[in-house]
């Protein structure tokens, strides 16, 4: 009982320090007069990250090493194919922001994620680091197209009228509950995991993962529920790709994550299923309609089902 009772405070202080801190930092973002697309891409990104950072770091710290791959995993899935949906089935926008590059960076940071994986073992300093210059080069790109006004997306969503002070005082809150929400977290995974029998790596698949999804699930519903989701494409973007390469960049230099019998072959599935959905998703707006996002939606509760069952 005491493990559903970390958990359940752990994820209320990850929602409501992740909202806190996406509507800090974008509302610092505009007073600095930040490009719209870099707002979303990069700092709403990250603020939905902040979770998945904190306790991806934190499990690998304290050697959950299931915690750690399980939550980075399964946030990505669930994304794409739970966030994603959820947003899409109020309102299908009629046009994408991103870019062949984009889907390039996705792609081929889902390779090496998988790769090292299946083929290395382990992510180390090494490995770490060259995670994290590759996201910092994507970034550049963005940047510089953002400078040359290459990039344009729409975040009235999360453009709110909110002091310069106050948003300081919001982005500090969400970083330190988010600190503190993730620690609670992993204590109610781990409690848990152990009085049920199942695994580590099960829970950080899915609880964890939802848990930490949640700033992405919040954000999305709430602009497709405004009509201005134009930029939620490029959060869950910019989300899942801090999630392979900062989180476990940052991770992995800071202690070395074994990956050996970590992860069972379908949550590997899963997590290219995903990716070539989002990108699929991304090339043919035009062609979505709610039975077919639907589908998408469905096919995460499937997934779900199915890790659970193989504990049988």
């Amino acid at each position: 009982m005491i493990g559903f009772f970390y958990l359940a405070l752990g994820i209320s202080l990850l929602y409501f320090s992740g909202d806190w801190l996406v509507d800090g930092s974008t509302s610092l973002a505009r007073h600095m007069k930040v490009k719209p697309f870099v707002i979303a891409l990069t700092l709403v990104a990250f603020g939905t990250s902040a979770p998945e950072l904190a306790i991806s770091v934190h499990s690998a710290l304290k050697g959950y090493e299931g915690i750690t791959l399980g939550n980075i995993v399964g946030s990505n899935i669930a994304n794409v194919l739970f966030a994603l949906p959820l947003a899409f089935l109020i309102k299908i926008p009629k046009k994408c922001d991103l870019k062949n590059i984009d889907h390039f960076y996705l792609l081929i940071s889902t390779f090496i994620y998988i790769f090292i994986i299946l083929f290395v073992g382990s992510f180390n300093k090494i490995s770490g680091l060259l995670m994290l210059l590759l996201l910092l080069s994507y970034l550049a790109l963005i940047l510089y197209e953002a400078s040359k006004g290459l990039r344009n997306i729409d975040t009235e969503d999360i453009e709110k009228n909110v002091s310069f002070k106050k948003s300081i005082l919001l982005s500090i809150l969400g970083l330190v509950g988010i600190i503190v929400g993730a620690q609670v977290l992993v204590k109610g995974a781990v409690i848990t995991a152990s009085s049920f029998g199942v695994s580590e790596t099960i829970i950080g698949l899915t609880v964890v993962a939802l848990g930490t999804s949640i700033p992405e699930v919040v954000t999305s519903m709430v602009a497709a529920y405004r009509g201005q989701i134009g930029f939620v494409l490029g959060a869950i973007l910019g989300s899942n790709l801090f999630n392979l390469l900062a989180i476990t960049g940052i991770a992995s230099i800071i202690t070395a994550i074994n990956t050996s019998n970590v992860l069972d072959k379908i949550d590997i599935y899963y997590l290219i299923f995903s990716t070539i959905i989002f990108i699929l998703i991304s090339l043919l707006l035009k062609y979505l309609n709610k039975k077919l996002i639907f589908v998408v939606l469905i096919s995460y509760f499937i997934y779900v089902v199915f890790i659970y069952l193989r504990m049988v």
